[in-house]
């Protein structure tokens, strides 16, 4: 590879590197083409944090992807994109390079993003510059091509290239901006701040299932009442989940309404140990202050099938706003119900038995784990709650695998 003036030498320790990540990249090297590690896991190794996947850019087409790696799979219909299953069984995201798309006379929304470029116009089309590092670990160099090494050093949220041009581009990209402010603890760039405030409306244009996708991924970023609390801050919870902006005076910066605050730091307490959970437990996290108000203010409780219908008039808006799916909708009504009902499934142990084979138990228990750490459970049910899983353990978890996979 030929070093230009955005080649900066830079080694990071291979140790660092996942080795299914280091396995593709080599073989592509190996094969001729360019790859590159790129965005957020470099951006994640520079700042010593553990990256949570490893993306890879390359000059190979799909098709001369899927030559190279027996267990590969193309995804997407738009854009191809190569997933390999490494030796370790780890599934490597493999793209190859990108060029900033043309936009059609008088549209201003991206809505094709499919033409093959170089390794500088993939860089240029991405979202912030913090996000834009490629990474050879061939030749131990960062290329940058946006400033991004700055930035991070900085700890700074910047665009590429002008941001309100950038928003109305992809308005997604608000929600991106607040995610990893949120995570990363980095201040965002006065301006990109300013056209953030000032786009935010846009957002009602996006796609519903990438707002739904960004949503979850805030809550379960390990940094979810940062994020929920910069929503609020910058006019996206009124405009995704007025449901719960609606709890929130003005004046309330610690989100103490409804113990939504302590609610959101025990889930993040909880992430950093478990790392993941079922999406029915982070939306159980948001929408269970707007519950405790409602009892509060009178609602009552009259068993599981008034508060299936009750619930699909109050989270109905939600649903549809950001295309919740069916399954998870179904299991953050049932996991919410159980909590109301606790005491009556307790109460018996048949009822104890049954509420043990239904397919939310096991989140039951996360929740109630998540809400006895915020102070929201008393010892008393929590410690009801323990000897239940000790009554009734849970069933074994199955491991899935993709449809099409060789293993």
């Amino acid at each position: 590879m030929q070093i230009n003036q955005f080649s900066i030498p830079f080694s990071i320790p291979e140790d660092k590197i996942d080795d299914d990540a280091a396995f593709v990249l080599r073989r592509l090297h190996r094969a001729g083409y360019e790859a590159y590690l790129v965005g957020g896991s470099v951006r994640d190794l520079l700042l010593g944090r553990k990256p949570k996947d490893f993306d890879v850019a390359t000059s190979a087409a799909p098709d001369e992807i899927k030559e190279l790696f027996g267990r590969c799979r193309l995804i997407g219909r738009r854009f191809r994109l190569a997933h390999i299953w490494g030796q370790k069984g780890r599934v490597i995201e493999t793209a190859t390079f990108r060029s900033k798309p043309k936009k059609s006379d008088g549209q201003s929304i991206i809505w094709d993003d499919n033409e093959f470029g170089t390794v500088e116009s993939d860089a240029l089309r991405r979202d912030f510059t913090v996000n834009a590092l490629f990474y050879c670990l061939e030749n131990k160099q960062i290329l940058d091509f946006t400033g991004g090494l700055d930035d991070v050093e900085a700890r700074l949220l910047r665009t590429i290239g002008d941001p309100t041009v950038r928003f109305r581009e992809d308005p997604v990209r608000i929600l991106r901006a607040i995610k990893f402010s949120a995570r990363l603890g980095f201040l965002i760039e006065e301006q990109t701040l300013d056209a953030m405030r000032a786009e935010t409306a846009l957002l009602a244009r996006a796609a519903i299932p990438r707002l739904y996708e960004e949503l979850i991924r805030m809550m379960r970023g390990g940094a979810a009442r940062q994020s929920i609390s910069l929503m609020a801050e910058y006019g996206v919870l009124e405009l995704l989940v007025p449901e719960i902006f609606a709890l929130i005076p003005v004046d309330d910066d610690e989100l103490v309404i409804g113990n939504l605050g302590p609610l959101l730091s025990s889930f993040d307490h909880y992430l950093s140990k478990k790392s993941r959970v079922p999406n029915s437990v982070a939306l159980a996290v948001l929408f269970w202050p707007l519950i405790q108000s409602l009892i509060s203010e009178g609602f009552t409780y009259r068993g599981p099938q008034h508060f299936r219908d009750f619930a699909r008039h109050l989270l109905g808006g939600f649903y549809k706003r950001l295309a919740v799916p069916r399954k998870t909708q179904e299991s953050l009504v049932a996991l919410i119900d159980s909590h109301l009902r606790f005491h009556r499934i307790m109460s018996r142990r048949a009822a104890r038995g049954s509420f043990s084979r239904t397919p939310h138990y096991r989140e039951a228990f996360i929740f109630a784990e998540i809400r006895s750490a915020a102070g929201d459970l008393n010892q008393s049910t929590y410690a009801q709650w323990k000897a239940l899983t000790a009554e009734f353990p849970f069933g074994p978890q199955v491991k899935k695998y993709r449809r099409g996979w060789k293993r």
